[in-house]
């Protein structure tokens, strides 16, 4: 599959469409740091490995093997097989670990379809675990953002992007967190496409309608490349990498 995602110029008549579709935007504060403490940070020094590496195939909007990495509780839980993924103050039980741990030949269950973690890295991941596996995640950086808890907006929004599908049927605008689908007539908002990026940079269909494909990211942290399935509102497939 194709798609095209260069920028495009855009009639002021679908800016029209699109702005009138927002009913309010939200404004996010920027993303607080964490106090050192000597020890690992989990907000600071974890989480940014599992967002380029793991969190693609493992979000709500993906959760492959019932295994959602986005959350914390779940991060810890583990997926539908595995056990525990993360016992506090046991490596060596962390499921977790097993996966990421290369075998002798050098593979590991994960990342799937990627590079293996770095040994520093992984490093990382059993000192932190070591220490109990705290979650040390600002309190105003805790607020989730997914299909359960979409974004909430209260000002006009700055629209990065909009496509219409070539059967004329619906317009994708770009938001935070999220593309919205609305109906083409102006009728109403169809779906909400939420995946991790928080800026979306640019929305477009595919040729046939059937496929959106989404850049975005996080700025100087993670970039992300997201396939979604219109009919079913599905994130097929999401392709990270993280600077």
């Amino acid at each position: 599959m194709l798609y095209s995602l260069m920028q495009m110029r855009v009639p002021y008549t679908m800016f029209t469409t699109a702005t009138a579709a927002f009913m309010s935007f939200c404004t996010f504060a920027a993303e607080p740091s964490t106090k050192s403490t000597g020890k690992v940070s989990y907000y600071n020094q974890i989480r940014p490995i599992l967002q380029a590496n793991c969190q693609g195939c493992h979000q709500p909007a993906k959760a492959k093997g019932g295994y959602v990495m986005t959350d914390f509780k779940g991060l810890l839980a583990g997926g539908e097989d595995e056990g525990l993924a993360v016992v506090p103050g046991k490596p060596a039980k962390s499921a977790l670990v097993a996966l990421i741990t290369p075998d002798k030949d050098g593979e590991t269950e994960m990342p799937k379809g990627k590079s293996p973690l770095h040994s520093a890295e992984i490093e990382l991941i059993k000192n932190w675990i070591t220490e109990g596996a705290k979650d040390d995640t600002p309190a105003s950086a805790q607020k989730p953002v997914d299909a359960d808890h979409p974004p909430l907006y209260t000002l006009p929004p700055v629209i990065t992007s909009l496509d219409y599908s070539p059967d004329g049927k619906w317009l994708a605008v770009a938001g935070f967190h999220e593309v919205l689908l609305h109906k083409a007539d102006g009728s109403g908002l169809a779906g909400r496409l939420i995946g991790m990026s928080e800026r979306i940079e640019s929305v477009r269909f595919s040729p046939d309608g059937k496929w959106l494909a989404v850049t975005g990211g996080n700025p100087a942290r993670m970039g992300e490349v997201q396939v979604w399935d219109v009919a079913k509102q599905n994130l097929s497939l999401p392709l990270y990498t993280h600077y």
